[in-house]
């Protein structure tokens, strides 16, 4: 087992370093292969886990269990429908059985740590020293559009290669910190400066989204904490380096908002008839997001979180997925509505639903007990 954490913590942190691309729009991770082996020896060996997710499962009460149960029942029937019209993409396939896998992984996992977090905040902890390091001798990464991610110049990405996606993984983390009634102010310094140097606005705005859930709702103690921190790191906002000059560390820039906003409209203009009620088929890649280019593709869905749901799984859809979130919520502790602030507030300009590494430390803090 210590083993399989230090490759595990290893491989998390190398980001999109260890990603395998075998087509231009199919790829997977290093960690995914680790993922699998620790799934296949847990639930075929060990009986006792087995147990484990059984009298879990009986603790779900029977009306989740049927909202679930009609969920899962759109998510395949929107499927058939796009299998009858010629439309199905096996990929979507992977996609929900990689998101299944990660939850039962993160469950299993957190058992044997004992519900604490460590192994999050350790992979954060070092993709925030990598983006240090990466901002500060590598700032140009406009040579890795060949790759097919985005020009990013003067801006932390770390190895997530992305400045929204490595952003909301330190606001997952400053969420973490600020909780606690023992605050490390070190950790809480260090992370609100990487998530500065991102400039990542959708990132600024979940931090400052949960934050101010965390202040009305938490002890008064915190308070003063929470807000002397919010002051701190949004008056530090105009000091930020201009050096590039470039528009990725414009906080006024239009340019990527223009282009979110246009491609969700393209998506929303794909929608007809009958796919308002049930979609166009959870995971099923967009067709304006193909390309044509000898370039992997990483974007495959809408950029707004509420076009990729009605997109993928219609009016009907979207509503058993808002109540089964909003029952799946009363079951776990306050702080995971705190982390899902974050999530879903950077999610209105990023699909990070589909991000390995977010998925992966958002379930991670959500299933620990610490």
């Amino acid at each position: 087992m210590k083993f399989f954490l230090i490759a595990l913590v290893f491989l998390l942190s190398l980001g999109q370093l260890q990603r395998i691309q075998l087509t231009n729009s199919i790829a997977f991770y290093l960690h995914d292969l680790l993922i699998i082996g620790f799934l296949l020896k847990e639930l075929f060996t060990a009986i006792v886990q087995r147990k484990k997710i059984i009298e879990y499962l009986k603790k779900i009460k029977i009306f989740q269990k049927k909202i679930l149960l009609v969920f899962l029942i759109m998510v395949f029937l929107s499927w058939m429908i796009t299998f009858v019209e010629g439309r199905f993409d096996f990929k979507a396939i992977l996609y929900l059985a990689r998101l299944i896998s990660y939850v039962v992984f993160v469950f299993l996992v957190q058992k044997k740590l004992k519900n604490k977090s460590w192994l999050w905040r350790l992979v954060s902890f070092n993709i925030l020293l990598v983006g240090f390091l990466q901002y500060l001798f590598l700032p140009d990464l406009r040579f890795l559009i060949y790759e097919g991610y985005d020009d990013h110049f003067y801006r932390l990405v770390s190895t997530i290669m992305d400045p929204a996606f490595t952003g909301l993984i330190f606001v997952f983390n400053l969420n973490y910190y600020l909780w606690q009634k023992k605050r490390n102010w070190a950790l809480i310094a260090l992370f609100a400066t990487g998530l500065l140097l991102t400039y990542s606005r959708s990132s600024y705005l979940a931090f400052l989204l949960s934050s101010l859930f965390l202040f009305f709702s938490d002890r008064n103690s915190a308070k003063k904490a929470i807000l002397s921190i919010l002051i701190c790191f949004f008056i530090s906002l105009p000091f930020l380096p201009k050096q590039s000059g470039g528009d990725g560390v414009d906080l006024l820039r239009t340019s990527s908002t223009v282009a979110i906003i246009s491609n969700d409209q393209e998506i929303l203009k794909e929608i007809k008839g009958v796919e308002w009620l049930f979609g166009k088929g959870l995971f099923i890649p967009s067709q304006n997001r193909q390309t044509t280019l000898n370039i992997p593709t990483h974007s495959h869905f809408a950029d707004n979180l509420f076009v990729f749901i009605i997109s993928n799984l219609g009016i009907i859809g979207s509503i058993t997925l808002i109540i089964l979130i909003w029952e799946t919520l009363k079951l776990g502790k306050k702080q995971n509505a705190v982390l899902l602030i974050s999530l879903i507030t950077n999610a209105m300009f990023n699909n990070n639903l589909t991000q390995s590494f977010v998925v992966l430390i958002f379930l991670g803090f959500c299933l620990s007990e610490d």
